[in-house]
């Protein structure tokens, strides 16, 4: 269309601004198979909570950390702005959600702490190819899989979400599976690679050193 006048001037006609994208650290779990905090585990010079943190900070308006209680009193977490699960166990879902209780009108640009190849590539490739009138916009690993816990998640998704975990299921992958989700091919084939246990730890340490010293 063209665009009106008004005293000899023209008048442009803007798009609506976008949903506001928040970043959210998923730093909640129990950690039962690493036996360890995965938040304060340190892959690149820091506590991995501050590095997702970090890396977030680029692409959103401000970064929270999702927590469990038992955290709260816990460095670095108690120094940074956190959003506490409101259920126990309920794993990402329910960080998620509470991220939405909070921040209701948000869009939420997630990363869990253990997945320590994420890095702004990554984040970039999900903010440029985020669609509004979806769910979310989720990475397709090359096995087939989506991964729930590097998207961008849009508002539209809490309904649903609610619905599933009032229901027991909190697998935020059967949401971005039932859609509508935007997929997008991730910019490399392992940096959505999830560290669980203390051997990949290890294992992961040892290839970002290797990495870095190439």
């Amino acid at each position: 269309d063209s665009p009106g006048y008004e005293n000899g001037m023209a008048l442009h006609k803007h798009p609506p601004p976008q949903t506001p994208i928040r970043g959210l650290v998923l730093a909640g779990g129990r950690s039962a198979r690493m036996r360890r905090d995965k938040g304060l585990l340190t892959y690149h010079g820091m506590p991995q909570v501050l590095w997702v943190r970090g890396l977030l900070s680029g692409f959103c308006e401000d970064v929270y950390v999702s927590i469990n209680p038992e955290q709260c009193a816990i460095q670095p977490y108690d120094d940074l702005p956190t959003l506490v699960d409101q259920e126990a166990d309920g794993g990402p879902a329910a960080g998620l959600l509470s991220a939405w209780e909070a921040l209701p009108e948000s869009a939420w640009l997630v990363v869990a702490v253990d997945l320590p190849l994420v890095d702004t590539e990554t984040l970039a490739a999900l903010v440029a190819g985020r669609a509004e009138d979806v769910l979310a916009t989720a990475f397709r690993h090359p096995d087939g899989v989506l991964e729930p816990v590097c998207t961008l998640w849009e508002p539209a998704a809490r309904p649903a979400l609610a619905d599933c975990l009032a229901l027991g299921d909190g697998s935020l992958r059967r949401v971005l599976e039932e859609g509508p989700t935007e997929e997008l091919t991730p910019p490399a084939p392992r940096v959505l690679m999830s560290v669980n246990t203390p051997g990949e730890y290890r294992a992961v340490l040892a290839k970002i050193a290797l990495d870095e010293g190439a």
